[in-house]
C-alpha cells in the first residue's frame, strides 16, 4: 500500500488541524481484513476495520458531526450528535432457474441495471440513447436525494438481512419474496463503530442513538403521509407530460419516498422495540430487557481509532458546505482510504472466477454513495446548526 502525507497549505490549517491517522502514517501498514496477515479473524467482532455482510451482524458507523463556530456560542452547549452510515449492499442478481423471483426483488433489480447501462453509457446527449440515460442518471439522483441519511441507513438495515451470505463478505444471494415487514427479524446483533473522539460514556451514546431512531420515526411517518397524498399528482404530472417528456420520473421518486419513508419508520420502530443492552462493568442490571414478543437486538459499541477518519471525511463535506461555520480539518482523506479503513471489498457472486468488472463497477458505486450520504449528512447539520442559532428549544427537538 502506498504511503500517505499530510500537507496542508499554510492558508487552510486551522489550530486545531488534523493529521492523517497513525495507520496511514509512513511507519506503518493498513492491512485488509481478508489478509493472511491481519491479526483478527473473519469472524472477530472487536476487529475495528472489518465489514461484514453477514444477514445476523450489522456493522454501522457513527460518524460525529463537527462542533461549529457559532458566535457567542460555547460549543460544549451544543448536543454531541452523529451521522450513521453503512455501506449499501451489493447489486441484485438473477435468482436461480426454477426459483420464483419476488416482485419487489425484480423491479429493483432490473432499474440497478438500467442506471448501471446509463452511467456506463457513451450515446451522445443529442441522441435517443443519450437522452435516456441522462433521464435515468437524474431519476436515480433524485431518489437519492429524498431520503435523508437516517432513512438511507434504516432502510439498508433491512436490505441487509434477507438471507444468509456465501461468506462474511457477500451476500449475492438475496431472495426478497418473503414477507416485507418481517425482514428484520434475522438480525440478531448491531455493532456500532465510533471514534475515541465522540467521547461520552457509552449510555450516552446509546440513548442517543435511540433517540435519534425516535426521532427518524417520527419525520419518516410524516413524509410518508405527504409522499403517499402526492402519489396521484405525480402520476397525473407525468401522464400529461408524456407527450414532451416520455421518460416520466416524477411518479417513480415519489415513490421512492413514499416506500422509503414507509419502510424507515417501520424498521426503527422495530430496531427500538428489540434493542436490548449488552452487559457492562459498571452496571449488569441493565443487560436483562423485560420479556418481548419479539426477539431481541443487541447493541455493541465499539471504539476505533480508525474512524477517525470518517469524521474527518464528514469534517471536510462540512466545512465545504459552510468553511465559516465548520472550519476546515486540514487533511482531505480520499473515498479509498475511507473504504480501506473500514475494511470494505467488493462481494463475490459465489462463482469460482472473479468478475473483475463487476467488482469495479461495485467500488465505483460505493464510493459515489459515500460522497452523496456525507453530502446529504452536511447539508442536514448544517440546516440543523443554523436553526439551533435562533431556536436552540425548537432545534433539539429535532
Amino acid at each position: 500500500m502506498a504511503h500517505y502525507t499530510a500537507e496542508v497549505p499554510s492558508t487552510l490549517q486551522p489550530q486545531y488541524a488534523l493529521q492523517p491517522p497513525s495507520y496511514l502514517q509512513p511507519s506503518s501498514t493498513l492491512q485488509p481484513s481478508f489478509d493472511s496477515q491481519s491479526p483478527f479473524t473473519d469472524d472477530d467482532i472487536s476487529n475495528p476495520i472489518h465489514y461484514s455482510r453477514n444477514p445476523r451482524k450489522l456493522i454501522a458507523y457513527l460518524i460525529p458531526f463537527p462542533k461549529p463556530n457559532l458566535h457567542g456560542v460555547d460549543p460544549s452547549t451544543i448536543p454531541d450528535r452523529f451521522l450513521i452510515y453503512t455501506p449499501p449492499p451489493p447489486p441484485l442478481l438473477q435468482v436461480a432457474e426454477g426459483e420464483k423471483e419476488g416482485k419487489v426483488h425484480k423491479v429493483q433489480r432490473k432499474w440497478q441495471n438500467e442506471v448501471r447501462t446509463a452511467k456506463q453509457s457513451t450515446a451522445k446527449t443529442a441522441s435517443w440513447k443519450g437522452v435516456k440515460s441522462k433521464a435515468t442518471k437524474g431519476i436515480s439522483w433524485a431518489m437519492s436525494a429524498v431520503k435523508s441519511t437516517d432513512i438511507e441507513f434504516l432502510n439498508r438495515v433491512s436490505d441487509g438481512n434477507s438471507s444468509e451470505p456465501h461468506d462474511s463478505h457477500a451476500d449475492d444471494s438475496r431472495n426478497d419474496s418473503g414477507d416485507e415487514t418481517h425482514r428484520t427479524v434475522g438480525l440478531e446483533q448491531m455493532v456500532l463503530i465510533y471514534p475515541p473522539s465522540l467521547g461520552g460514556p457509552e449510555e450516552k451514546i446509546r440513548a442517543e442513538f435511540i433517540e435519534g431512531m425516535m426521532r427518524t420515526k417520527s419525520k419518516a411517518t410524516k413524509d410518508a403521509i405527504i409522499a403517499t397524498g402526492l402519489l396521484p399528482v405525480s402520476a397525473a404530472i407525468d401522464i400529461c407530460a408524456t407527450i414532451i417528456w416520455p421518460f416520466g420520473g416524477l411518479l417513480e421518486i415519489d415513490s421512492v419516498w413514499a416506500y422509503s419513508s414507509i419502510r424507515g419508520a417501520k424498521t426503527a420502530r422495530s430496531v427500538t422495540k428489540r434493542i436490548s443492552s449488552t452487559p457492562t462493568s459498571s452496571d449488569t442490571s441493565k443487560a436483562t430487557e423485560k420479556p418481548s414478543s419479539e426477539p431481541s437486538l443487541q447493541l455493541i459499541f465499539i471504539s476505533s481509532s480508525r474512524l477517525e477518519l470518517l469524521r474527518q471525511y464528514l469534517a471536510v463535506k462540512c466545512s465545504e458546505r459552510d468553511v465559516k461555520l465548520f472550519l476546515s480539518p486540514g487533511y482531505r482523506p480520499t473515498e479509498s482510504e475511507v473504504l480501506e479503513a473500514i475494511g470494505w471489498t467488493p462481494s463475490q457472486n459465489g462463482g469460482e472466477m472473479r468478475n473483475w468488472e463487476d467488482e469495479q463497477w461495485q467500488t465505483a458505486e460505493v464510493k459515489e454513495d459515500l460522497q452523496q450520504v456525507m453530502k446529504k449528512g452536511a447539508r442536514a447539520w448544517d440546516k440543523w446548526v443554523k436553526g439551533f442559532e435562533k431556536n436552540p428549544e425548537k432545534a433539539l427537538k429535532k
